[in-house]
């Protein structure tokens, strides 16, 4: 049944980012509201969620489902569940800024994706894995199969540093320090799945991030670890929590979690 959902994950995605995509591009007829400081959602956040839930539920009627938008009423398990994040990157998104996706992740049991997709609908690219069966980007041109890099050293390293913009942390402030003493290219691109993706592809060396959801990054590490890099274990508790995350290239992993102090096992 994963080789199914594999399909559809794929397929939906698609779907989902067609009408995102349509929002973008017609943005300033919008509404917006404001959850919290620098915490937006638009109506675009929660049709795309609803489509998905809908498609899914039409396909697998027994599946869970978990999205941002509607996370306050999931009950759990994670057992055979569907993980959404309708828009991840909403205030590039309502900015007009072209880096954002539609994330998801399928969950068979416990916190660890069997399946995850990422889908950026403004350059047509598609990263998706199944696990154990390798990571992809298909575009225009067809399938390419991702690989990490293979940087090994931190000067020069390529690295997100991702966070919100509520709150200083200073535990945040201290990472970026400890970065650039090392001579680490710090940037924050403003969505977790797709950069964990181009961490994948290779654009990136690493993403770290100390209060991430979980529908915006469990889909996508399965992509970064089916692309040979490595990835700290993610546990958000409770699921609807926030947790840290790192994942890399083997070469700087270790270096990476010393500096941001996020346990590996």
């Amino acid at each position: 049944m994963t080789a199914e959902r594999y399909a559809f994950a794929q397929s939906v995605a698609r779907l989902a980012g067609t009408l995102a995509h349509q929002y973008w591009r017609d943005r300033e007829r919008l509404t917006v509201e404001l959850k919290g400081p620098q915490d937006f959602v638009s109506h675009a956040d929660r049709d795309v969620e609803a489509l998905l839930r809908r498609e899914i539920k039409a396909t697998f009627p027994d599946d869970a489902f978990l999205g941002e938008e509607t996370a306050a009423s999931f009950t759990g398990p994670l057992t055979r569940c569907w993980i959404i994040d309708p828009i991840d990157g909403t205030h590039n998104f309502l900015r007009g800024v072209p880096y954002w996706n539609v994330a998801i992740a399928y969950v068979e049991q416990g916190r660890r994706a069997e399946i995850g997709v990422v889908f950026d609908p403004v350059h047509d690219e598609l990263f998706r894995a199944r696990r154990g069966d390798g990571a992809w980007c298909d575009t225009v041109t067809g399938a390419a199969r991702l690989h990490v890099a293979d940087t090994t050293t931190l000067p020069g390293a390529f690295v997100a540093l991702g966070h919100h913009d509520r709150a200083p942390d200073a535990h945040h402030l201290e990472i970026r320090r400890r970065m650039m003493e090392q001579g680490v290219s710090m940037r924050n691109f403003g969505s977790g799945a797709l950069q964990l993706a181009h961490v994948a592809c290779g654009r990136l060396d690493g993403f770290i991030e100390l209060q991430l959801s979980i529908w915006d990054a469990i889909g996508a590490l399965v992509i970064v670890d089916e692309a040979g890099g490595r990835s700290a274990p993610f546990l958000p508790s409770p699921v609807t929590a926030k947790a840290p995350c790192l994942a890399s290239t083997p070469g700087i992993f270790d270096a990476l979690a010393r500096m941001s102090e996020i346990p590996t096992t």
